[in-house]
């Protein structure tokens, strides 16, 4: 067997079998579209909490001014999901893969899924969905709703042949359902000039302001991801094969055969300058699709937009409009006032279908997080069984405790304490990735220093403002 080794001490697992670059498709219309699931899946990921809880609420108080902040939040993103998708073009590994290999043994696996599990295993987007359905549909209480929905996103997983294919194409369907919807609704509720003011705001680079809050500014520095939904960007690339993960296996439904998901990837040859050229195309494909789906579409256009509704619903129709998901039943109200039921009944399902998808996601990558960490750092006794089996377990631990945690608070609260922790988690995965990659990847594919910079700036501005959280407004007082 050929073996790759790094020239670094602190992995416990170097060496890598060398495997070709399989090749990357064309950079082209149709080559990106083929390519572009994970992106979407990230772009839909965006269309969730944040637009539905926080971006019309921010706006409707007239305090779009501070939305210059999310677009800087944006472009930072672009960088952390660069080093996400290296790792696994690179090697065909996910990040939970390149934790393993480096020291304290098994601290930063058992780290990083512990800490998921805190900041993100709570149902705050399916819960904000089941409460606008409950008040939407008229019948039956949130609490039911979610039960309900939780219950469908295991047997769903369940029932899928390919699990990652079941999320890619749900998450097409709501990309799609909810910036079309809230673009149509949007443009036929606000005028144009609402347009241009908010348009303008955006752009007030450096503005704060006056009257803002610590709490309503904090979620803008994780945005349109943040974190962990970042972080998820690793197994989307493996399962859809993208350079070396094409190697690798997938997580197969219950009623079909699993597949052999290896605990170590391989390397291609980084000495042979068309394999680079190939690794480089398969980076591009990467990054253009995050640029288009991701940033550009699921994050700032749709966010742009609802920021304009939330606007219009306070400054032109003169209403009074809450925080969290009731500001979707608002704004659905004045299109039912002006078009009809059939409109405030669709507009309801499109809010619905943002926050409804998101919990999809953030389930399905705790448990792969929770399945990698058992099944790296306890193969005596994990092995006997699949992969598969302790996605499923964990998946159902998941489940199960997020039914449990239903009374625990209401949807925009459960939210707003996840944006909390969700800075201090985006500055780790700034630092503790692209660490990762400097230390472990071989020289010639590192991440160059202009990325190093942006990550690690970022990084220190995250949790410097979750101190500040911390201790002039936390969640809890």
């Amino acid at each position: 067997m050929t073996s790759a080794k790094t020239d670094v001490e602190s992995s416990d697992d170097p060496q890598w079998e060398i495997k070709p670059m399989p090749d990357p498709p064309p950079v082209t219309l149709r080559g990106l579209l083929k390519w572009c699931g994970p992106a979407v899946i990230l772009g839909t990921l965006s269309v969730g909490g944040f637009e539905a809880y926080h971006a019309g609420y921010v706006s409707a108080q007239l305090l779009t001014g501070i939305f210059w902040l999310y677009i800087v939040s944006c472009f930072t993103q672009i960088f952390l999901n660069n080093e996400i998708a290296r790792y696994g073009i690179a090697t065909g590994e996910t990040v939970m893969q390149g934790f393993h290999k480096l020291k304290p043994r098994k601290f930063w696996t058992w780290f990083t899924a512990i800490f998921v599990f805190i900041q993100q295993a709570w149902p705050a987007w399916i819960g904000g969905a089941a409460a606008g359905a409950a008040a939407l549909l008229g019948f039956g209480t949130w609490e039911q709703w979610a039960v309900v929905a939780l219950a469908l996103v295991f047997l769903l997983f369940a029932a899928s042949p390919i699990v990652y294919k079941t999320i890619e194409y749900l998450m097409y369907g709501a990309f799609i359902i909810a910036n079309v919807g809230i673009t149509i609704f949007t443009i036929l509720m606000a005028p144009p000039e609402a347009f241009v003011k908010v348009a303008t705001d955006w752009v007030s680079f450096g503005l704060i302001p006056a009257g803002i809050t610590i709490a309503a500014i904090g979620p803008f520095l994780n945005q349109p991801a943040g974190g962990f939904w970042n972080f998820w960007h690793t197994y989307w690339v493996r399962e859809k094969g993208m350079g070396m993960s094409a190697y690798m296996g997938r997580v197969t439904g219950l009623a079909w055969k699993p597949e052999d998901i290896r605990r170590s990837g391989y390397i291609f040859d980084t000495n042979d300058p068309k394999e680079l050229k190939k690794f480089s195309q398969w980076m591009k494909i990467n990054g253009i699709t995050m640029v288009l789906f991701f940033i550009i579409l699921g994050g700032i256009w749709f966010t742009y937009v609802v920021s304009v509704a939330g606007y219009t619903a306070a400054s032109i129709y003169g209403l009074e409009v809450p925080s969290g998901w009731r500001i979707a039943v608002v704004i659905a109200e004045i299109f039912g006032k002006v078009w009809g039921p059939i409109a405030f009944s669709l507009f309801g399902i499109v809010i619905i279908a943002s926050l409804f998808d998101s919990q999809f996601t953030v389930y399905d990558g705790i448990a792969r997080q929770w399945a990698d960490t058992l099944y790296l750092e306890a193969p005596e006794k994990t092995g006997k069984r699949p992969y598969r089996f302790w996605y499923f377990l964990m998946l159902a631990i998941i489940v199960i405790w997020g039914i449990c945690a239903i009374p625990l608070g209401t949807p925009y609260a459960i939210w707003l304490a996840v944006n909390w922790l969700g800075n201090l988690a985006h500055g780790f995965l700034c630092f503790i990735i692209t660490f990762m990659n400097y230390k472990l990847l071989p020289k010639p594919i590192r991440p160059r220093w202009y990325h190093i910079a942006v990550n690690f700036g970022w990084g220190v501005v995250c949790v410097t403002y979750f101190i500040i959280w911390t201790l002039f407004q936390p969640p809890w007082g």
